[in-house]
């Protein structure tokens, strides 16, 4: 499959299947190297944070070996700006904000002894960033594998890949591992953003349903092309306005 051709997770049963290599040089993108640089304020405000509140467990159960061993905390998820949170982390944000067509803006903890089991991503429109904010080993102990390929994190490095391959993750340490998940839109489709960030959401929505209603995911990918298609249009219209409510509502000036 040509890597300009947009390919979503929820249309087939397919795996992406390209040219790409599994893992993605980003230090040249705006802003990655003042993140880096400045991966200790990101970790200083996450730790205040976690003072007085909790990370979620993953809404993807059946993604983990290990139940409630995969915490996150979405600040921004396919274009849906989460400003409570994002209150907590200013400094964060405004790292993020100043890197290009950032979609995604999460933190994700995983607990000791605990594996992420293989999958594959919603979309190939991006590139998965992985800061590393707390790293208790090297690989292969704490690692993450896309394709064949396995790669650790480094505190304070970002690492690239193709989400849309075929991906793991796994801690088999004795300490936790937390990095901030960010995710970046390809030049070649920043203009298919909002179709792009309106068709995952409702890919979340159905996965969310997927784990209540298992046989879901035995419906022909096909027939969600058509069903979901006003859903997608609605989400298109609807996601700008819910933001700027949102940002009035919580106040985020």
């Amino acid at each position: 499959m040509s890597a300009n051709l947009l390919w979503f997770s929820l249309y087939t049963k397919n795996e992406y299947n390209s040219k790409e290599k599994p893992y993605a040089d980003v230090s040249s993108i705006t802003g990655i190297t003042e993140l880096e640089l400045n991966y200790q304020v990101v970790l200083n405000e996450l730790e205040a944070y976690l003072k007085r509140n909790q990370l979620k467990t993953h809404f993807n159960t059946v993604m983990v070996e290990k139940q409630a061993s995969w915490k996150v905390q979405g600040l921004r998820v396919w274009g849906l700006n989460n400003y409570k949170k994002q209150k907590h982390f200013k400094k964060t944000m405004a790292l993020l904000n100043a890197i290009p067509n950032v979609t995604l803006v999460s933190f994700n903890l995983l607990e000791p002894q605990s594996n992420i089991k293989p999958h594959f991503g919603d979309t190939n429109a991006i590139i998965r960033c992985h800061l590393g904010l707390k790293i208790p080993s090297t690989a292969p102990i704490c690692a993450l594998k896309v394709k064949e390929e396995v790669r650790g994190w480094q505190e304070g490095k970002v690492v690239g890949f193709i989400d849309a391959y075929t991906h793991e993750a796994w801690n088999h340490s004795d300490e936790t591992r937390i990095i901030l998940l960010f995710d970046i839109l390809k030049p070649e489709f920043v203009k298919k953003k909002r179709i792009v960030c309106a068709t995952v959401q409702s890919s979340l929505y159905l996965q969310k349903l997927g784990n209540i209603f298992p046989k879901l995911y035995t419906i022909n990918r096909k027939i969600y092309r058509i069903c979901m298609f006003p859903f997608v249009l609605f989400l298109i219209l609807i996601t700008p306005l819910r933001n700027a409510f949102r940002f009035t509502k919580d106040k985020v000036f």
